[in-house]
């Protein structure tokens, strides 16, 4: 799992604040993204218990997207595929 501190826009479409009296749109608002890669046994459960954790029924919420791994290998021990993955 990796967590990355990520700048963004969607629905939110931003705020207007003002510094030292000049007023500028701010569009990028701040986002985390999460990289998560999982057994395909566990996909199912890993995306339940995120829009578990994170649904508020607001504009913000974000989105998860599932994509296929080609491979995995884990450089310590060579491990490839669903053993590399853990």
């Amino acid at each position: 799992m990796s967590v990355t501190n990520a700048m963004g826009c969607g629905e939110q479409h931003g705020y207007e604040e003002s510094y030292r009296g000049i007023k500028f749109e701010v569009n990028l608002l701040k986002k985390v993204r999460l990289e998560i890669a999982v057994n395909q046994d566990f996909v199912e459960k890993t995306t339940a218990a995120i829009i578990e954790g994170a649904r508020t029924g607001q504009i913000g919420d974000g989105k998860i997207f599932v994509l296929d791994l080609a491979e995995c290998i884990r450089i310590r021990t060579g491990d490839k595929g669903d053993a590399a993955i853990g």
